[in-house]
């Protein structure tokens, strides 16, 4: 955790991530006094704009995507893995990569939830927070750090396989604009691999909507494990 704190690029993917939901934040002229509860709900809007959307893999990938690439074109791995057991590696990047697609988004909607209550809740009529509103807006800033980590897990897959940095920034971007115009343009009814529907979490995932955490949670198991096989078969060439 602490290498990953270090990375500078996950302080920029954090500003990036920020700056994304700044821009995405409605435009609209604020009435005063505001609705209770009224700053959560410009919280989600913020959050879920498509800005926010297309800065994603972007965004998910630059802290620690092309670990891989880094440490074996420089030789460290021969020395990192002489002093750790080769799964115990394993281990360490498989998760650091998740950490790195996680944590800016994490980052950026913590810091961007503080903001909206210090700025907006002090102009809102006086009352009680609803449970709902805050529950919605914590579960859409965890899908959007759960697509983030599938999408660093995809650039770590793709450093691994390629050896090549521009196949670990690019190929997680082109698979995910890939799937949104699969679906927007040819196959409209295939929301359940749309990555904007696993963030809005808007169509029908079951009668108590718990469809979308078991396919998120699937899918992140499924793209962490490919990523350790992958660097299993690596690591013997080393």
């Amino acid at each position: 955790m602490k290498e990953l704190l270090r990375e500078k690029g996950l302080w920029a993917a954090s500003f990036l991530c920020f700056a994304a939901m700044l821009l995405g934040f409605p435009q609209d002229p604020i009435k005063l006094p505001l609705q209770t509860g009224a700053f959560l709900k410009l919280y989600r809007q913020a959050l879920g704009t498509q800005i926010v959307r297309f800065v994603l893999p972007a965004a998910a990938v630059l802290p620690v995507g092309a670990v891989y690439v880094k440490e074996s074109s420089c030789g460290f791995l021969k020395f990192y893995i002489s002093r750790i057991d080769r799964i115990q590696y394993i281990r360490r990047k498989t998760v650091q990569v998740y950490l790195g697609g996680v944590l800016p988004f994490c980052f950026a909607g913590l810091l961007g939830l503080l903001v909206c209550f210090l700025f907006l809740y002090p102009l809102e009529l006086k009352g009680s927070v609803a449970a709902a509103d805050i529950r919605e807006a914590a579960l859409l800033l965890l899908r959007i750090c759960m697509v983030g980590g599938i999408a660093a897990e995809l650039s770590g897959i793709f450093a691994a396989l390629f050896r090549n940095y521009y196949m670990a920034y690019g190929l997680p971007f082109v698979s995910y604009y890939l799937l949104v115009i699969v679906k927007e343009r040819y196959l409209p009814g295939m929301y359940a691999m749309y990555p904007g529907e696993w963030i809005a979490f808007e169509k029908n995932w079951g009668a108590d909507g718990s469809g979308i955490w078991w396919f998120l949670g699937m899918f992140t198991v499924a793209a962490g494990l490919l990523h350790g096989l992958v660097l299993y078969v690596r690591l013997r060439e080393v």
